[in-house]
């Protein structure tokens, strides 16, 4: 019988076991994602820079399928507590847009490790101006639980030059519900 990872597992699992994960789980069908929003929490502390907690949300355009990541307060339980919108917002604050496909139709060299995996590309014209540094990111994801959309793992690269990627971190995303507010530039 396969292993059943849920959130806190895989929040409490090492990196070895991530990356096993990571080379062993199989592709999320991008087209179930459209219309959800995920709670996140970046695993690693480099990845906590940037806040521990987060959402990150997926829509579909046309035949292509984009995503954007959600601020929320970080209330210092780790991977337990809420993932609430920032005090005193009405609508949540929504940056790092990215472009969603099968890492096997991307023109990218993943050595071979993340074949099986979808691709999170943050190089998208959306990412301008001030939020010009998200189009660095190329994030790796794969479904833990076969075929279990309600649980996803990552891992974030930063890509330098050519095909030169420095790895970030491990990410988790969970709990997922139905988009209350799509980002305004987005509505057509």
């Amino acid at each position: 019988m396969t292993k059943q990872w849920t959130f806190e597992k895989l929040a409490a699992a090492n990196k070895p076991s991530l990356e096993k994960l990571m080379r062993e789980s199989g592709s999320p069908d991008i087209d179930k994602l459209a219309g959800l929003v995920y709670c996140g929490w970046n695993h690693d502390a480099i990845g906590k820079l940037t806040g521990e907690k987060f959402k990150k949300g997926f829509y579909k355009k046309g035949s292509i399928c984009y995503g954007y990541n959600e601020t929320v307060a970080q209330d210092k339980r780790g991977y337990t507590g809420s993932w609430d919108r920032l005090p005193g917002a009405s609508r949540p604050f929504h940056m790092g847009y990215f472009r969603v496909a099968y890492t096997s139709g991307e023109n990218i060299n993943a050595s071979g490790q993340y074949h099986q995996s979808i691709l999170f590309n943050y190089n998208i014209p959306d990412n301008k101006w001030y939020m010009s540094f998200f189009r660095l990111i190329r994030d790796f994801v794969v479904l833990p639980n076969h075929d279990d959309h309600s649980l996803m793992l990552g891992k974030a690269f930063l890509q330098l030059w050519g095909n030169k990627r420095i790895a970030c971190c491990y990410f988790l995303l969970g709990h997922p519900e139905e988009i209350q507010f799509m980002p305004a530039h987005f509505q057509s």
